[in-house]
């Protein structure tokens, strides 16, 4: 026990790497670039989800019938008969 007590005094007498002062902000930048992607990651998945909703219930809630009126055709009247084209 005593080797490693003298080994991490012998660790603890040497000078400190001055990279290190400069390591805090680089590791806070980096988790700020991480963050800030993962934020617009949601926000364009969030856009997403809406345009597909919109588009489903646009579809489901839409007037699928025809856009004229749709009589039963009497025999033997065809459709381009004057009294069906004017109405």
């Amino acid at each position: 026990m005593t080797e490693l007590d003298e080994l991490l005094g012998k660790v603890r007498a040497m000078p400190v790497d001055p990279r290190l002062a400069g390591m805090e902000s680089a590791v806070f930048a980096g988790v700020a670039s991480r963050r800030a992607r993962a934020s617009s990651r949601g926000r364009l998945a969030l856009a997403g989800v809406v345009a597909i909703s919109v588009g489903v219930f646009g579809g489901v809630l839409a007037d699928t019938g025809p856009g004229h009126d749709v009589r039963p055709a009497m025999v033997g009247m065809s459709d381009y008969a004057p009294s069906r084209l004017l109405g």
